[in-house]
């Protein structure tokens, strides 16, 4: 009898010394591992993460905008509304 497992082995990812993260510029927070090739890197302290293209430099993630993210959905309450005749504003009758 034969099985067909995938024996994909986890990403290793490895903590790089002396590295200071370009966002919260804590040191010693870095790690880097490579997928496909391409290599990635995050922060532990505040959740930075980037990729490095083929010359080490980074590319980052693509920035939220007002078109690349989904509208907020703003529930508003609707709320019957009454208009109530001014008093002090008369009709003048033409003399």
């Amino acid at each position: 009898m034969t099985t067909t497992e995938t024996t994909e082995q986890p990403v290793k990812k490895q903590f790089i010394a002396s590295a200071v993260c370009p966002a919260c510029e804590a040191m010693d927070t870095i790690r880097m591992w490579t997928v496909d090739g391409t290599q990635y890197r995050d922060c532990i302290r505040c959740g930075f993460a980037d990729s490095l293209n083929e010359f080490g430099q980074s590319v980052p993630l693509e920035l939220p905008t007002r078109v690349n993210q989904d509208k907020p959905k703003v529930k508003k309450a609707a709320k019957p509304m009454q208009f109530f005749p001014n008093p002090k504003l008369k009709k003048q009758d033409d003399e």
